[in-house]
This record gives structure tokens, C-alpha cells and sequence, in this order.
């Protein structure tokens, strides 16, 4: 008897077992498209804000939080993904979300040149651009435009009032017909570096997006949106406008683990800086979308790169790095330049930054946007690649005279959006001041105090020499405060100064000096 129940217990855990794997590997969606419940699967492929990241990368930077640290792919490890889901649906779809050109040592070289390349490699289906993708010049990105092998999609982006780029596109894939479409932010032109964009112009993406949906309806199955709005905006979006079936969410870089639904539209999102692609499977019913799955994908083994792609990527990371080998300094601890930090409150790379902008600028204080540093700068030997990959954007270092008044009125826009640490790039790191803020006010009554480095309160009405950079003395990130005033001095790149700066000190340290305290922080 006692064998017969051990012969039931483990029959019982085979079961459990098959059960399991059943559950775990069979897809149940697609199983009910071969029995015909579903009309068809059609995958959607998602990719986002990839800022120039065409190698494989462990040091991530920070992107989500300092517990959730994902390994930058790089876009050849990216593509055996994709290889992988076209493999096993061939109706599968291949977009991105914007700022894709701009953000690296490698896509500095011949502006954004090896990108375009392995971009092209990709076998995308269509884009949108994002607000960096102008960094190299509007001109410049007229240029990729036309080297690319597939469309740069725009409803809102207007030069001498007509459309810059491909208005929507509509593709064939697994008996469907699907309408695709890009919205990029109405701020594009004041968070880039971008100098050219006379006669450049981004629409109101409400109207752009009804406009559109007004020319698809009746034509299509189903209406994707590739944003690079952010998905707050797209979130205001679907509120006004109907028809968009799936939004896919650039700009913030936020990784979603599952879908959202407002009203009939899904909206998704796939990270940043290569450390994931997203992949929507959507599956129709009596000839519309009935259902949408959605996962997150990625991989750490590098030999599983594409040959191809990888020996493409591989060139531009050999002359970026080779420019860059120089160890300028040496340093104890990781310098933070973690995303969430640097937009949210102090950082050592901060400091150090503004430190050297002050120095050099020979200036009474410094200011600097959180947004301009990428990267933190590992312990050990500091490389001018390293500082390159913290400091990726073209901004040079100018000293200007500043009213009291606008630096507080400053400091009040920089800790309006706190504590949002995704798309805060305008929160300021300093030097020469500290400053308190209180969370629980409203934006623009936040400010407690402002003092210089002798304790005493800034002069509202007293002009200070003050060290930033020309994307905020141009009214970047909307500091139009710092566009009235007075400039004394321009100087190199900021990545220059930081290595200059720290080559004739030989040491690269700072520490958390309480330059910058937020106080009620229990009313975020």
C-alpha cells in the first residue's frame, strides 16, 4: 500500500511538473490563433531613447534605481533578440521611439556616422525622432533621413511650414494593414543642442494626431503611435484624441512591466540606453484589436551579438576609445552621475562638475543641468572616454553676469517638477551656493533660501558672475531667466574643462557637502 501511494505522490508530481512547463513555454495566445479564435498575431518590437549605446555596456549608469542597475545590450545584442521573435512570427514589426543618434563617444564621431550604419543594419520599419536626435544639427538630421533604409516618421515636426519628414506610413503585415505615425515634444527645440532650426516648428500633437487618425480610419486595421512626447503627454493625448490602438512611449525612459489602458489605448514603454527591447503582441478579432501582451527582453551574453553589426559597432568604440585612453586623474570612489540623482538632488559628480566650471570660469557660482550628465565615471584610472561618456552632449562652458533675482527665479525652475528624477533634466547642480527648497510647497514657491559660500542670503538685486553652459545660457530646458544675460566669456567643451581640471590636480574627489536639501519630502 505504502508503494502505491509513493507511485500516486510522484505520478502526481509529474503531473505538476508537465503542468508547469505547459504554462511556463506554451504560448495559449497563439495556440488560439492556429484554432482560429484569434484572426491573427502580429508582434510589435519596441525600442527607445537607445542615445547612441551601440556596444555592449556593464556599467549601466542608472536608469530605473540604484537596486535595478540593467547592462547596456548595445544594438548588435539587441538585434539577436529581434532575430529571435521574427523567427518565431514572421508578422513582427521593428520601431523606435527616438534619440537614437546622439548620446555616446562612438555616435560623436562624424555625427552619429557608425550609428546610421548599424542602424541601418537593424531593420527597423520606421521612427520618430526625438529631441536629441537634433543635437548634431537640424540639418544634420535631414542628412541621416535620407542615408537611413527606412522611414523618420513626424505628424508635428514642420520646417517653412511644411512637414520635414514622412507624415504616417501604412504596412501589410499578416493579412493587416497597420498605420503608423510619430509625435515628438512641443519643447524639442529648447532641450537640444540644436542651432540650426530656423523655421523649424512642432504643432500641437492633439491636432497633429486627429489630423492623421482622419486620413487612416477606414484605410487600416489598427493606428500605432511612435511617441517621443513622453508618456505623460501621451497620457493627456488619448484623453483628447480617439483611434490610437498602442502607443509606444518614449523620452522618459521608464521600463514598463506591463501594459496600460486608457480608454481603448494600450500604452508601453521600453527603457533606455539599450537595456531592453519591448515587444507588443497584438491579436485581432472579427477585424479589430481584442487583445495586447506585452514583455520586456534582455540579454547579457555577448557572443550571441550580431557578427555584422557587432564589427561595425566595434570600429567606432576602437577610435572613440583610442581618442579617449588618456587617464587624466585618478579617483577612490565611483563619481554619481546616476540618472535619478543627478535630477533630483546633490551628486559627487556634480560637484566636481560645477566645481571646475566655477574654477575655470573664473565666476562667483556655478550652474548645471542635471540632464547634461549622463553617466557616472567608475572608480579607478579616469579616462577621457569615461568623461566623454558622462559629458556625451556638445556644450561648452561660458561664463555670464546674472542678476540675484534670476538665479532664484533659477533655482525655482529647476525644483518645479521634483521629485520626478526621468524627465527633470533642468534640476541644477552648483557650486558656490547652497540652497533649500521645500517639496510640500507648489512649483514656483519652493525656494526657502539661497546662500553663498560665506552663509550669507544671495542679493536678489546684486549681478554675479555665474558659470554654465551655453544650452542654458540659450534658453535650454526653458531658462529663458539666463537668456537676458550678460556673457563675459566662452570657453572649451565641459568635458574638456572636467579633464583639464582634473589633470592638474591628479585626483578626482569630491564629496556630498549639503549644497543642495529639499525639506518636507513626506508631501512627495
Amino acid at each position: 500500500m505504502k508503494s502505491y501511494k509513493n507511485l500516486i505522490a510522484l505520478g502526481l508530481l509529474i503531473l505538476a511538473a508537465a503542468v508547469f512547463l505547459v504554462v511556463k513555454y506554451v504560448n495559449f495566445n497563439s495556440i488560439l490563433v492556429s484554432a482560429g479564435y484569434y484572426e491573427e498575431r502580429i508582434s510589435i518590437l519596441s525600442t527607445a531613447d537607445i542615445h547612441g549605446h551601440i556596444v555592449y555596456d556593464e556599467e549601466a549608469g542608472g536608469y530605473y534605481t540604484l537596486d535595478e542597475v540593467s547592462v547596456m545590450m548595445g544594438m548588435p545584442l539587441m538585434k539577436h533578440i529581434v532575430d529571435e521573435v521574427r523567427a518565431d512570427n514572421k508578422n513582427t514589426l521593428l520601431l523606435d521611439s527616438g534619440d537614437l543618434f546622439h548620446g555616446t563617444n562612438e555616435a560623436n564621431i562624424e555625427k552619429g556616422k557608425g550609428v546610421v550604419e548599424v542602424a541601418n543594419l537593424m531593420g527597423y520599419d520606421a521612427m520618430t525622432p526625438g529631441n536629441h536626435d537634433f543635437n548634431f544639427g537640424f540639418d544634420r538630421l535631414l542628412e541621416i533621413r535620407d542615408q537611413l533604409n527606412y522611414p523618420i516618421l513626424s505628424s508635428n515636426i514642420y520646417r517653412d511650414g511644411k512637414l520635414a519628414f514622412d507624415d504616417y506610413k501604412i504596412v501589410n503585415v499578416g493579412g493587416k494593414k497597420i498605420g503608423l505615425f510619430g509625435l515628438t515634444e512641443t519643447g524639442a527645440l529648447i532641450n537640444t543642442n540644436s542651432r540650426d532650426n530656423f523655421g523649424v516648428t512642432l504643432e500641437d500633437p492633439a491636432e497633429c494626431a486627429r489630423r492623421v487618425i482622419g486620413e487612416l480610419e477606414g484605410k487600416v486595421d489598427a493606428i500605432i503611435l511612435i511617441s517621443h512626447l513622453g508618456d505623460d503627454m501621451d497620457r493627456e493625448l488619448v484623453k483628447k484624441v480617439d483611434g490610437i490602438d498602442l502607443i509606444l512611449c518614449g523620452h522618459h525612459h521608464f521600463l514598463y512591466e506591463k501594459p496600460d489602458k486608457i480608454n481603448n489605448t494600450y500604452l508601453v514603454e521600453a527603457g533606455g540606453y539599450s537595456t531592453h527591447v519591448g515587444q507588443a503582441d497584438m491579436y485581432f478579432k472579427d477585424g479589430k484589436l481584442s487583445k495586447l501582451i506585452w514583455y520586456t527582453k534582455n540579454i547579457k551574453d555577448k557572443s550571441l551579438a550580431d557578427p555584422k553589426m557587432d564589427s561595425v559597432a566595434q570600429k567606432y568604440h576602437a577610435i572613440a576609445f583610442e581618442a579617449g585612453k588618456e587617464v587624466v586623474a585618478k579617483t577612490q570612489e565611483k563619481l554619481d552621475g546616476f540618472r535619478s540623482n543627478v535630477r533630483t538632488r546633490e551628486t559627487t559628480l556634480g560637484n566636481l562638475l560645477t566645481d571646475a566650471m566655477r574654477d575655470t570660469g573664473k565666476a562667483d557660482l556655478a550652474l548645471m543641468n542635471g540632464g547634461g550628465i549622463r553617466e557616472s565615471i567608475p572608480a579607478g584610472g579616469v579616462t577621457l572616454y569615461a568623461i566623454g561618456k558622462s559629458l556625451p552632449f556638445v556644450n561648452s562652458l561660458v561664463t555670464i553676469e546674472v542678476k540675484g533675482e534670476d538665479i532664484y527665479s533659477s533655482i525655482e525652475r529647476g525644483v518645479r517638477l521634483y521629485p520626478d528624477g526621468g524627465s527633470n533634466g533642468g534640476f541644477l547642480q552648483v557650486s558656490g551656493m547652497k540652497y533649500i527648497f521645500d517639496a510640500s510647497k507648489p512649483a514656483g514657491k519652493r525656494v526657502v533660501s539661497i546662500t553663498t559660500l560665506d552663509g550669507k542670503e544671495l542679493d536678489r538685486n546684486k549681478y554675479y558672475k555665474v558659470a554654465t553652459n551655453d544650452y542654458l545660457f540659450n534658453g535650454g530646458d526653458g531658462y529663458d531667466e539666463l537668456k537676458k544675460a550678460k556673457l563675459l566669456y566662452k570657453g572649451e567643451l565641459l568635458k574638456d574643462v572636467l579633464s583639464k581640471y582634473l589633470k592638474a590636480r591628479g585626483e578626482a574627489s569630491a564629496k556630498i557637502e549639503g549644497r543642495i536639501k529639499p525639506i518636507n519630502e513626506r508631501y512627495k
